[in-house]
């Protein structure tokens, strides 16, 4: 899988990410600054998007369609980059990481939630 982290995650997930075998981007390193940008590179080339943008959510019908996958964190602002990398970690270990194509998935506290397309 090859994921695109947004800048309002900690830069830490990349490393979560690549732990797990999979190839990870991160939107700073790749000066990318609106959502719009970020959608469009992650639709040309096949990403999936984690972010804590909850706009995102109304935007990504179009791009899921499209081969890539979102992620959202609903976790409260006030956790630490080291919950946050944690609870993505417990994640990615629990899950088949082919779910996430063409799939919205929301992680909240002890739980997540998956919508595919």
């Amino acid at each position: 899988m090859r994921f695109i982290i947004d800048a309002d995650l900690p830069r830490s997930l990349k490393k979560t990410i690549e732990s797990h075998n999979h190839e990870c981007f991160d939107v700073r390193d790749l000066g990318l600054h609106t959502d719009e940008e970020i959608l469009e590179y992650a639709k040309k080339n096949e990403l999936i998007v984690v972010t804590r943008d909850l706009g995102f959510g109304n935007m990504v019908e179009y791009p899921i369609k499209e081969n890539i996958g979102l992620i959202i964190f609903r976790l409260p602002y006030h956790f630490t980059s080291a919950k946050i990398t944690s609870i993505l970690n417990e994640f990615l270990k629990s899950i088949d990481t082919k779910l996430l194509i063409k799939s919205l998935i929301v992680i909240e506290l002890e739980r997540y939630r998956i919508r595919k397309y």
